[in-house]
């Protein structure tokens, strides 16, 4: 297969986003009827002027979800970040640079079938839930949550979870309440707890069927319908307990995620449905009152990524803290893990003194059999000047094919790679991200390597050659860059294989064989595992947890560290890494910790910081009715008062204020 690299034009666009031009750029069978989910940001404009504006232009192209209410929509903050979706018209117009909408960030989700949509739904009803003094609530937003487990109930058919929402199934035409997703509240769960129990046993498949997770006539993938599921595990460590010890005052709220966010990472952005389930659930959240005023929420999200500027100001973080500060009469406090990410060979930071003054070249090993796109985003120093500086230059020489152009740090710079047929099979962009985070990205985006549909355009596997020069760039300043994670989770089935840097002088492993948690001394490689804190974890705000192994007493092989990114607009970054680390693992063999399993009466164990997060937004939710300060203020003194000890000499930035001992009894 001969491959040539050749400059498209740009003219017509500056994009916003890199991953939603190349997405919609290359086709991908999106045709200009369909409807897809996107978030973005909108800066000094109200959703209904955003409305206005487009309705001349695209009068058919929007759909502003109903759980934007009249006050939402009104509402006129500088920054504000939505869900919405439209049609492909729309979501080019709204990702140029130049766009008139108002519209500084965009990011593409997910292909929604039009029959999944609601045109007419009304604003959902948002009456007060009275409940008992020292009620918090507990918020999950994840995928395949098994509602129905016995650790989720009150009473053998009497349910705590008094909403969730389903986002990857229709809306109930009998609420007319959502525009997207299956809403479910109390009522309806206990109804179907009744119909479906019987001799004392609830037939569960019957349930998630009647429920919208589970639609095997459709062949619609559910990780509900497997013995483990990461969503039943998790909120079984945050909120799980038996019915008889159910006091009232733990009601929980939930949204499930669509699977293909989770399932393929690689290019389609999980943003606009967590926007979305944000949004719903602070609405929810708002609802529950004890003598009129809002009790407390804690709220675990136990998702990672690796990409992302890691300074603290990106999209994600920012939408994390609207959301917590949505409601300034409710305490809100979330969970986060800090990633699984401290060995993947996913970073890398590029620094131009004397001894590399020609270049620093990574080498990324594409994997072969790989059904998910790969990409790397080289993240510029930031800068205030418009343009900002040229800092690198790179090139692109990819397996059996030629070295690309160079690509410059500015505007307008764009290489395509084409195989012989002129299909695109990989890209070369730079785009600028706005203030706050005000630094310039080059994305390498790379095709799959494999898939089962005959005519999609594969890019080759093995070594591909990234090579950065320097320009206007300081000795002190660095070029940060990170693979973005596209390997498929554990529970899905098999296509994503992650790529990873590969340069020779990268240290894997100690004198004895095991895995080098930190970075050697002095190592000369730019592979790095310092700086690999998920890109979700970075703002200020949440609290972030890392993994220990409890019989080792080592913080886990696998636990993300920090530091952040340092800028001018982060001169002294909220944080470090992790605040904390909890258990993930019983010991080096026996990985993981017990919880739900997707059905009630099972237990099974997963490990991750996904798992160590949940177990302190546990602890939090018996703190928070008693804690005046913030969150994080909360989880350093907890860390003082239950410690578990590990190694002097520990990193801060891969531990925090240490270990924490959170013991879990379900009964």
């Amino acid at each position: 297969m001969a491959y040539s690299w050749t400059s498209s034009s740009r003219d017509e666009q500056a994009p916003i986003d890199a991953l939603t031009f190349t997405r919609l750029s290359k086709g991908l069978n999106i045709r200009d009827s369909d409807w897809l989910s996107a978030m973005v940001e909108l800066e000094s404009i109200s959703i209904a002027e955003l409305e206005e504006r487009l309705a001349a232009d695209y009068p058919s192209d929007l759909l502003v979800p109903s759980a934007y209410d009249k006050a939402d929509r009104s509402r006129r903050p500088e920054r504000q970040f939505v869900s919405l979706f439209a049609r492909r018209n729309l979501i080019e117009a709204l990702n140029d640079t130049q766009n008139e909408y108002n519209v500084v960030n965009v990011h593409l989700g997910l292909l929604t079938p039009e029959e999944w949509l609601s045109f007419e739904a009304d604003a959902p009803d948002l009456s007060p839930i009275e409940v008992p003094k020292g009620s918090v609530v507990t918020a999950m937003i994840d995928d395949g949550i098994g509602i129905a487990h016995e650790l989720f109930r009150a009473e053998p058919e009497e349910t705590r979870v008094e909403f969730c929402t389903v986002l990857p199934a229709p809306p109930n035409p009998d609420r007319g309440d959502a525009s997207q997703g299956r809403v479910l509240d109390a009522d309806e769960i206990d109804k179907y707890l009744r119909e479906f129990t019987r001799s004392d046993l609830l037939d569960e498949d019957q349930f998630y069927s009647h429920t919208a997770q589970i639609d095997y006539r459709q062949g619609k993938f559910s990780p509900v319908s497997l013995r483990r599921s990461h969503g039943t595990h998790v909120m079984g460590l945050s909120t799980g307990f038996a019915p008889e010890l159910n006091d009232g005052t733990r009601p929980i709220i939930c949204a499930v995620l669509p699977p293909r966010v989770v399932e393929d990472t690689s290019g389609i952005s999980l943003l606009p449905a967590l926007c979305l389930a944000l949004h719903v659930l602070g609405k929810q959240a708002s609802r529950f009152k004890y003598d009129g005023e809002p009790v407390p929420m804690v709220t675990n999200f136990s998702y990672g990524n690796f990409s992302g500027p890691h300074d603290g100001t990106s999209e994600v973080s920012r939408l994390f803290e609207q959301f917590l500060s949505s409601d300034p009469e409710q305490t809100r406090w979330m969970t986060l893990p800090a990633g699984n990410g401290n060995l993947a060979r996913a970073h890398a930071e590029l620094q131009f003194d004397g001894k590399n003054a020609d270049g620093i070249t990574l080498d990324l090993r594409v994997l072969p059999d790989d059904r998910t796109a790969s990409h790397v985003e080289l993240w510029m120093p930031f800068s205030e000047s418009d343009p900002p500086p040229d800092y690198v230059s790179v090139t692109v020489t990819p397996p059996f094919g030629p070295e690309s152009l160079t690509v410059k740090a500015q505007p307008g710079q764009h290489q395509t790679l084409l195989d012989e047929l002129g299909r695109v099979v990989a890209t070369l962009l730079y785009t600028f991200e706005p203030a706050p985070t005000a630094r310039g990205l080059i994305t390498l985006a790379i095709e799959p390597t494999a898939s089962l549909d005959p005519g999609r355009a594969l890019a080759p596997s093995g070594r591909w050659n990234i090579c950065a020069k320097p320009k206007d760039i300081a000795p002190d300043q660095i070029v940060q860059v990170w693979v973005r994670r596209d390997e498929t989770l554990p529970g899905y089935r098999p296509g994503g294989r992650q790529s990873y840097f590969d340069n020779g002088d990268y240290v894997r492993f100690g004198p004895f064989g095991a895995p080098l948690p930190v970075d050697p001394p002095d190592t000369p490689s730019p592979i790095r595992r310092a700086g690999t804190l998920s890109g979700f974890a970075c703002g200020p705000s949440p609290i972030v947890v890392a993994a220990y192994t409890k019989r080792n007493e080592i913080i886990s092989y696998y636990s993300a560290a920090g530091p952040l990114t340092h800028t001018p607009m982060t001169p002294e970054p909220s944080r470090n890494g992790p605040d904390v680390a909890a258990e993930g693992d019983e010991s080096l063999v026996l990985w993981g910790v017990v919880s739900a399993g997707s059905r009630s009466g099972s237990y099974v164990r997963l490990n991750g910081t996904s798992v160590s997060a949940p177990r302190v937004a546990r602890k939090a939710s018996d703190a928070i009715t008693d804690w005046n300060g913030t969150a994080r203020e909360w989880v350093a003194l907890a860390a003082k008062e239950d410690p578990f000890d590990l190694p002097p000499g520990t990193e801060p930035e891969r531990m925090g204020h240490g270990g924490i001992t959170i013991p879990i009894e379900w009964s």
